[in-house]
């Protein structure tokens, strides 16, 4: 499915040519449980996601995909999304079944960090 089409008609402008530190600074992770998401807004912009499916009788949750929009990619805004995610799970006592490739990637290089369901 095309990025666009996942995040929905939200505004959307690209980044200034700042710093990755300004990004990181003015950016937010926000839960939406009834989505199913973790979003990710910059200056007021809905700029990525992290969509999930949860299994309460199991205690787990299935990491579908991280998605940004492209300008936003390489200011390491996907690792703060995925990132808070990670700690809210964790914090939960829950386990995630990484199936996204960038979360995927995310747990090997933070071991430990949440606990892993068998995939």
């Amino acid at each position: 499915m095309h990025l666009r089409n996942r995040l929905g008609n939200h505004r959307h402008h690209p980044p200034h040519r700042s710093a990755r530190s300004l990004l990181q600074q003015i950016s937010e992770v926000v839960h939406n449980p009834d989505r199913e998401r973790f979003e990710l807004w910059v200056a007021g912009d809905l700029v990525g996601v992290l969509g999930y499916r949860i299994d309460t009788t199991e205690q787990t949750v299935t990491i579908l995909h991280t998605v940004l929009y492209d300008e936003y990619s390489g200011h390491g805004l996907a690792t703060r999304l995925t990132g808070n995610a990670m700690e809210y799970m964790r914090d939960q006592g829950l386990r995630v079944r990484p199936l996204c490739t960038f979360t995927k990637r995310y747990v090997d290089e933070h071991p430990g960090v949440v606990a892993l369901a068998p995939v």
